[in-house]
Order: C-alpha cells, then structure tokens, then sequence
C-alpha cells in the first residue's frame, strides 16, 4: 500500500475494535469535507443520515462517515464522531454554529458477539481523535471485527472482516475502496474453493439448490443471523454529488462480481462515494466527463472486488465463522 495514499485522497481512518465482545466501528474523516455520492442496493438497511445527500437535497459536503457494528444501536457512535468534529473546528459554519454534516450506515454483528455491547458515544470520539492517514489496518478490526459471510441456506460460515483495495490508473487517477464484508452470501464457491471474483459462475447449481425444502427457508436464508455489506469508495478526482452518485452506482459491480447472491432482502448493501477537498481533489481535464465518470466508476468496482477478497483472506476466524486459511488450506 503505498504510503502517501490516504493523504492524496485527503481521508483519515480509524477503527474501534472489542474482540472480546466481537464488535466495532471504522471511521473516515474529510477535514475540509468531501463531495459524496450514495448508492443503496440492499433491502434491509440501517443508515443514518442519507436523505441529506439525496439529489435535490441541500447537501453538498460530509465530514464523516462512520461504518459500525452494533446494527442500528452502533449509530449512537456517530454522535461521538460529531463531537470531536465540532471541537476541532470541522464542518459547516452555519448561523448559530458549526454543524459538521455525517453520515453512515451499520452492519448486523450481534449474533456473534455480546447482543448488549455496542459501540458508544466515547468509542465514535475516541476513533475519530485516533484516525490517521497511515492506518492501512485490514481482517478482523474496526467495523469487521464480527463481520461474517456464508449465511443463508445452502452457505458456507466464513468470517468476514474489513479490507482495502487500490486501482491506480493513467493521469495519475488513484481509486481506492474500503469495505466490511458482512455479506448473507459466499465470496467463494463451493464447488472450486476459489473466489467468485476470479472465477465467476454465480448460480444456484454450485449450492444442489433442486433437493431443498425450500419452506425451511426465509429470504434464502436461515433466520437467526443477519447482513450487510458496506463500502467507501475515495478518488483524488475532483468529482460532485451526481457524478459520485454514478461511480456509487457502478462500484456495486464489484459486489456483485464477488459475493452470491448478493442485494438481497436481508441484506442493507450501500457504498458511499467520496471525493475529499482534503487531497488532491484535481481536475481532469483531458478526459470528457462522460467517460471519466465511467472509468473511475468501474476501477472503484475492481478496487472493490480487491477489498472483498483482502477482507477475507486477513481475518481471524471466530466461533462458528473459520477464517479463510482455516476452512480452505
């Protein structure tokens, strides 16, 4: 990972982990905010704040994005990310004070961990005080900390976790995706024990899918244990809410390209799209903006598909969810 990296796309990062109770939270912060675009294909989301960057919504800039185990009670942590913002001086000066504007989203990690301990107020202003440019930490920490995979019916248990993966390309166009894979499907087939992203054939005859009861069943899946997989995708490209709402769009792709089945009811699927006023933030101008869009948007979905598969092969294995080396070496 190259060093200078996260200071080219102008993000800080920092990760909460409890692995004794297998829960956390990864932050990312932009200083001088960052031009967002939000993209959700799940049907079972728990996010916080999304509205606000909706097309016609006033919204322009974020100054945090917070991803978070708990499920929908980990968002009180974004409350403690606020408040470190505001003590520093970060986000928008409004007429009554300053209000630095957040967003994010959580994954369902209770089932594995402590159901009764989230991450808090002080855990999201601790992350936040802690986040750097040079924490290219990867597995099982921050909001991966419980992340697990293979969950529905025919699935596979393997643990899941939180990864990186970078696509460099001409005029010095850097994309970068950071996600937790807490995915309802498998990132590997069963039949071949190699990733779907390298190999494809995402069907149901890989699972005997003909000889179940499918009555057993709610969802594809077996109810006691819940999704979600959710990305950051950072460009140095100086790019606005609508153009980033596209790269969004065709970063989930690379979702679809490495977990099966994928953006189903049980899952809550989003990826944020971020261009921070914090780093390079340059202009291309020799590309037309059509295509520009477009290859960025499909590098983030390579990037993406790069981060799933580092997500897995870095995590340490839990109770009921074996990490990669354990379940396929």
């Amino acid at each position: 990972m190259q060093k200078d990296l996260l200071k080219k796309l102008g993000i800080k990062i920092g990760h909460y982990t409890d692995s004794q109770n297998i829960t956390g939270l990864t932050c990312f912060i932009s200083e001088k905010g960052a031009h967002i675009g939000i993209d959700i294909r799940g049907s079972n989301t728990g996010s916080l704040n999304t509205p606000a960057f909706e097309p016609k919504a006033a919204g322009k800039l974020v100054y945090g994005v917070v991803l978070t185990g708990g499920s929908t009670y980990g968002l009180e942590s974004a409350f403690g990310i606020m408040n470190y913002l505001e003590e520093n001086g970060i986000g928008n000066k409004t007429r009554a004070g300053l209000v630095p504007e957040i967003t994010g989203a959580v994954i369902y990690d209770i089932a594995v961990g402590s159901s009764k301990v989230r991450p808090t107020v002080k855990n999201g202003y601790d992350t936040a005080n802690k986040s750097s440019y040079d924490d290219f930490s990867q597995g099982s920490i921050g909001v991966g900390t419980g992340a697990t995979t293979g969950k529905w019916g025919l699935g596979k248990p393997l643990k899941g976790g939180f990864g990186i993966g970078v696509v460099n390309l001409p005029n010095d166009i850097i994309v970068a995706a950071f996600v937790v894979t807490n995915a309802i499907g498998d990132t590997i087939n069963p039949k071949t024990g190699k990733f779907y992203s390298e190999t494809g054939n995402q069907n149901l005859n890989n699972y005997d899918f003909q000889n179940q009861n499918l009555s057993e069943y709610t969802g594809l899946m077996k109810l006691q244990k819940h999704n979600t997989t959710l990305a950051v995708i950072a460009t140095n490209v100086a790019l606005y809410k609508t153009q980033l709402m596209k790269v969004a769009e065709l970063t989930h792709d690379g979702m679809a390209r490495s977990i099966f089945p994928i953006h189903t009811n049980m899952d809550g699927d989003i990826v944020f799209a971020l261009s921070s006023q914090s780093g390079e933030f340059k202009a291309v101008k020799d590309i037309p903006e059509i295509s520009l869009i477009d290859i960025i948007g499909t590098a983030s979905a390579d990037a993406l598909s790069i981060a799933i598969k580092n997500s897995i092969l870095n995590a340490k294995g839990i109770e009921g969810f074996p990490s990669y080396s354990e379940s396929y070496r």
